[in-house]
């Protein structure tokens, strides 16, 4: 369909044209304004109408054509114009019986074709580069959209990855103390309840508080105390001002679980976790930093393009840069006294990334 705004745009083109061609006419001396408008009036209404209908025939049927066909239709479209347009103009003035007129037009028919022609040639490259402007733009937003979605399958599968891998330890924890503490197995259970309702609730959101996060994680290190003990100890710091904050879900879990599994686990006196979550001196992203006074992880020098330090990590990672880009990469510094994860997410922009993922 034409939009309405078009057409009322065009009509008041070709009347504004009309009157002006009748007024520099009528100045020239050669024939009343009046006359000169009304004629004008009816070939430029033709003009209109034509338009319209080339329009709209160009909209349902002419651009999925060939270029050449396109071409020549066009062409085509222009010389009919034009010589209907000098048709229209002699018949006006044979009905109000202009003969002066009618001959002037007659004699000169040659150069007002061509005018005719030139006029509606600017017609027709008008149309077609507001045609060509729609369809960029048209595919652009096809390709925003398919990029977005792809970016949302992508993020699905990562925390569908995510998930399971949770869930595999959680359960060991458990399984290690069925024998051996019943009633203390039972808690661990409850508290793993909470944590698979937690990670079914966060498939369905892009983005949770801050503080249910930090929640979910204390949960989670509190079923680690259990099968640890006193080698484990954790401390948690977090800016209060930032417990509202938003970041997607399942993302300071695993880092806490690599923390845990490949830090704290091999050590025979254990060690600590410590989360930190924090505002940067600029004020405009929250970090994060997960570190432990483990063993340390020898593979790894740099995350990015080196060796590989698990699931949870290189999931963690890839969500971070395709929600926030390469300023939110995970960065990973690895020493004899442990290790430190580190990222940080933009503060003005969550709101932004969660509102465009969820339309898509």
């Amino acid at each position: 369909m034409i939009p309405q705004r078009t057409i009322a745009s065009i009509w008041l083109g070709l009347m504004l044209y009309a009157a002006v061609q009748a007024f520099f006419v009528a100045r020239s001396g050669s024939a009343p304004f009046v006359g000169v408008l009304i004629y004008n009036l009816v070939a430029e209404h033709f003009r209109f109408v034509s338009i319209i209908a080339m329009v709209w025939l160009a909209w349902r049927y002419v651009h999925a054509w060939q270029q050449w066909r396109q071409i020549l239709t066009y062409a085509l479209w222009a010389v009919i114009t034009s010589f209907a347009l000098i048709a229209i103009n002699l018949g006006v003035l044979k009905i109000l019986e202009r003969e002066q007129g009618f001959i002037s037009i007659w004699n000169n028919k040659h150069w007002i074709l061509l005018q005719n022609f030139l006029e509606n040639a600017l017609v027709i490259a008008g149309f077609v580069v507001a045609q060509y402007r729609h369809e960029i733009r048209q595919r652009e937003e096809r390709e925003r959209e398919l990029r977005l979605l792809n970016t949302q399958m992508e993020l699905a599968a990562l925390r569908a990855q995510i998930n399971p891998h949770f869930l595999f330890n959680a359960l060991n924890t458990v399984n290690a103390l069925v024998g051996a503490n019943p009633e203390q197995a039972r808690r661990v259970l409850e508290m793993l309840a909470d944590l698979l309702r937690y990670t079914l609730e966060s498939d369905k959101r892009d983005v949770v508080r801050l503080s249910e996060e930090l929640d979910f994680v204390r949960k989670y290190l509190a079923i680690e105390q259990e099968r640890f003990g006193k080698r484990l100890r954790t401390r948690i710091e977090a800016d209060e001002t930032l417990l509202d904050a938003h970041i997607p879900p399942m993302l300071i879990q695993p880092l806490v679980e690599n923390a845990v599994k490949h830090g704290i686990s091999p050590k025979a006196v254990g060690g600590t976790v410590t989360v930190r979550v924090f505002k940067e001196a600029d004020g405009k992203r929250l970090s994060v930093e997960v570190a432990d006074d483990g063993a340390g992880m020898k593979a790894v020098k740099s995350f990015h393009g080196g060796a590989s330090t698990g699931i949870g990590l290189a999931n963690t990672d890839a969500r971070l840069q395709k929600l926030f880009g390469k300023d939110s990469a995970l960065h990973i510094e690895s020493s004899e006294h442990g290790v430190m994860a580190r990222f940080s997410v933009p503060l003005a922009l969550q709101t932004q990334h969660s509102t465009l993922i969820t339309q898509h």
